[in-house]
């Protein structure tokens, strides 16, 4: 799966703000702040790596469609 350069840099935003709000209470949360360590650490992997699976991010293309006619 591809991913643009800018959706990486989103992501790890998310992931990087999400770790900083948490609270670890239990097990679960300790499960979970480990899974996204894990993640921003992936994140900031393709985000390093200039041949990797990121692709560089394109505007999406404006549909050209038939002028609207009136009834």
């Amino acid at each position: 799966m591809n991913l643009s350069k800018r959706s990486v840099e989103m992501l790890l935003d998310l992931v990087e703000i999400k770790l900083s709000y948490m609270d670890i209470s239990d097990r679960e949360d300790a499960r979970d702040m480990e899974i996204l360590e894990r993640c921003r650490q992936e994140l900031q992997g393709l985000d390093r790596q200039p041949d990797s699976n990121v692709a560089a991010f394109v505007r999406p293309m404006r549909r050209v469609g038939r002028p609207r006619t009136a009834a």
